[in-house]
């Protein structure tokens, strides 16, 4: 599980963040414009584009807009322009119509032309992003650790640590995945970070689970479900705008893991039952999935599948000596 850093995400916000100080998006000046008409017909093409994704973010989604915005890059060459601005801008482009290939590809090679250029600390970010969504896990380790190495600020550290976390977790280090997920709350306690402690807490439990502590993974579990509740967000992991899977199943073994946490202290054992038939679902879902891409979790999938039915089971059984619930308007006697 990635969160997409809202900041990010809109196309305002990503003028600022390319632009750190306004220095890589300061126009030319009258004299400048006179001894390099070039640079500031690059920089006119460059603020144009801008303007126009603003007005696809605000509003609706336009792939069209971003299609023809596309193609006004393309001839001018943005790819190897020597203005880095538009190669920075074709990788923004490519990445909101979801091209990650693409979006990574002029990103690499933007970011190795221009390694100075105040834009580079937003582009090793969106970097970032594009190798999460290919499911690069190198390269999406390498870009969020150079995010971490230029970045002080801790409210900005929050999603870099917060994913890279994930990335570990993905590449089969959990004790760096635990650690990661654990300063991730750090920051989140210090900063108004607000969805990072859920989420957090969240990849916390399952690099818990996978490590072999179930009852701390559960008990992390049923935090991160009552912290998303008490915020008004049960369903945020299944919030695109804001958070995605690399694997797209991988988000069955969350939902799985926090039905059984929440079926491990079911008062009810009918509750019980519906809470341990969801799990199973849950990891079965996981279970297909991982077993069409060779998973490396696959195997503690399975037992946990195995656990849930067992466990389904068992409840059902409990829920036959359970007394029926009274009918609503029927009096209870004591």
């Amino acid at each position: 599980m990635k969160r997409l850093a809202r900041a990010l995400v809109t196309t305002v916000a990503f003028v600022l963040a390319v632009a750190p100080g306004a220095r890589a998006d300061t126009p030319p000046s009258v004299w400048e414009r006179a001894r390099d008409p070039e640079a500031a017909e690059a920089f006119d093409l460059h603020r144009a584009v801008q303007q126009r994704l603003v007005r696809t973010a605000v509003a609706e989604v336009d792939f069209g807009e971003r299609e023809r915005v596309l193609a006004m890059l393309v001839r001018a060459g943005a790819e190897h322009h020597e203005n880095a601005l538009l190669r920075f801008d074709l990788a923004q482009v490519y990445s909101l119509l979801e091209n990650y290939p693409r979006a990574a590809q002029v990103l690499k090679a933007a970011i190795a032309k221009f390694p100075d250029h105040p834009a580079v600390d937003g582009a090793w970010l969106r970097l970032a992003f594009a190798c999460g969504h290919l499911g690069d896990h190198l390269c999406e380790r390498e870009a969020y650790g150079e995010v971490l190495r230029r970045e002080t600020e801790e409210l900005a550290r929050a999603t870099p640590t917060l994913n890279l976390a994930e990335t570990q977790m993905h590449l089969g280090d959990l004790k760096e995945a635990i650690e990661g997920y654990r300063e991730a709350l750090r920051i989140a306690g210090r900063v108004p970070a607000r969805e990072t402690a859920p989420l957090a807490t969240w990849g916390l439990a399952v690099a818990l689970d996978r490590s072999g502590d179930r009852l701390a993974a559960e008990k992390e579990a049923r935090f991160a479900i009552e912290m998303l509740r008490s915020m008004g967000r049960p369903h945020l992991l299944r919030s695109k705008g804001e958070v995605f899977f690399t694997p797209e199943y991988e988000i069955h073994w969350y939902e799985g893991l926090g039905m059984a946490a929440r079926a491990r202290v079911a008062t009810s054992a009918r509750d019980a039952a519906e809470l341990w038939r969801q799990a199973a679902k849950s990891f079965g879902e996981y279970v297909k999935g991982g077993e069409a891409k060779g998973d490396a979790w696959l195997a503690i999938a399975k037992a946990r599948l195995a656990e849930a039915k067992s466990e389904h089971e068992r409840a059902e059984r409990r829920a036959l000596r359970e007394p029926q619930p009274a009918p609503i308007g029927q009096d209870i006697t004591l």
